[in-house]
């Protein structure tokens, strides 16, 4: 019930949430989509007035955002510390829902139900598009509906430079409960059509190709996004009433470990999880003895998830993505996350994207544990 308060739609069963993003189709299928009057003539982030690229989006460039959802909330925070302007588009009810989580009045002023008419915010700005519900609520007929809105003109001079479907990766092992979960009979096989519909409309679509500025960002099984870990967290994560969503026991503890420990990333090519070797649960048995060691040996050192991703994560790499040409990045490419406690740099993004790859599984029988912070006398 608390959670139901907080959230009138994360925890609905995914038909519900289908039923409302239909609602933003046909919206969006017709003119005039509200937005704040008192935007007409305001733009958070100036456009650069300079040669811009037309193969990425640079700083000053707004990208729609078709959620809705956390992962939603968390990339639009990230783009714009990254100097984008984001522009959220969900139902009304939604975006007035968001505001409790977000804590950014920029944000949620420049939310819409829909695509800008001529005249309002950001008309002939959008660069780029994302589509980043983390639920199962997106039906395929979005796809078309935005990337081919008959009115060009609403795009950049350009038009859409980037394009990014975030879609589950499909071959989970670890059947983690969404950040929505109830019980809910047959759901799963619901879910699996529509992200089925989904995925074959927009990696079907021209942007897919070659040359047409898509990529196709798989996500695990998703959790953190909030504001509990490093200082950088501060300005990128939601509020801290997000780790409390869930009707699973202990989820709130789970979310949070992702934020303190696992903000670390692993990208690596096409639809893909980091398979754990078959003999590692039995080294690190063998070679650490002590609960509390093995423990923190699995939350430190770059200790790989195999499919799962913190949305922090997760929104770093579709900016990294919308940030660079289509050929610098994988056409398809799966994010994961890795026990580290802060956010990959950009470097560290340039080798990820250069030789992608899994993370390696570390060897236990090289744990040291006054290298975990363990007293020498506790070690011994």
């Amino acid at each position: 019930q608390e959670a139901n308060k907080h959230n009138n739609y994360i925890i609905h069963p995914t038909m519900k949430l289908l039923k409302s993003s239909l609602l933003l189709v046909a919206l969006l299928e017709t003119s005039h989509a509200f937005v704040n009057p008192s935007l007409a003539s305001r733009s958070r982030n100036a456009p650069v007035t300079s040669l811009q690229a037309s193969d990425r989006l640079e700083p000053g460039d707004a990208v729609l955002l078709i959620g809705p959802g956390f992962l939603q909330l968390n990339v639009a925070k990230a783009a714009k510390a990254a100097g984008l302007n984001p522009i959220i588009v969900a139902p009304q009810d939604k975006i007035n829902s968001f505001v409790q989580y977000v804590n950014d009045d920029d944000l949620i002023n420049d939310a819409i139900i829909g695509i800008p008419d001529p005249g309002e915010p950001y008309y002939g700005e959008i660069g780029g598009v994302v589509y980043c519900a983390e639920g199962a609520i997106l039906p395929d007929s979005i796809v078309g509906t935005v990337l081919d809105w008959k009115d060009r003109d609403v795009f950049s001079k350009d038009g859409i430079k980037r394009a990014v479907g975030c879609i589950p990766i499909s071959g989970k092992i670890n059947k983690e409960k969404s950040m929505g979960w109830v019980p809910v009979f047959n759901n799963d096989r619901k879910e699996k059509e529509v992200w089925t519909k989904f995925t074959t409309a927009f990696k079907s679509h021209p942007v897919m190709k070659e040359g047409g500025g898509g990529t196709t960002i798989r996500f695990g099984s998703l959790l953190g996004g909030s504001v509990d870990g490093c200082d950088e967290l501060q300005a990128l994560g939601l509020d801290e009433r997000v780790y409390k969503m869930s009707m699973e026991n202990y989820r709130d503890l789970k979310e949070r470990s992702f934020d303190r420990y696992r903000i670390g990333a692993q990208v690596l090519t096409g639809d893909v999880i980091n398979v754990k070797p078959p003999n590692q649960e039995k080294m690190e048995k063998e070679a650490i003895n002590k609960g509390e060691y093995l423990e923190a040996f699995r939350a430190a050192g770059g200790y790989p998830e195999i499919d799962r991703t913190n949305r922090h994560t997760a929104a770093q790499a579709v900016i990294q993505a919308l940030m660079r040409p289509e050929s610098e990045v994988p056409k398809e490419f799966s994010i994961l996350s890795k026990c580290v406690s802060s956010v990959p740099t950009t470097d560290e993004w340039d080798a990820m994207f250069e030789s992608p790859g899994p993370a390696t599984w570390p060897d236990p029988f090289s744990f040291e544990p006054t290298d975990y912070g363990f007293e020498a006398e506790t070690a011994n």
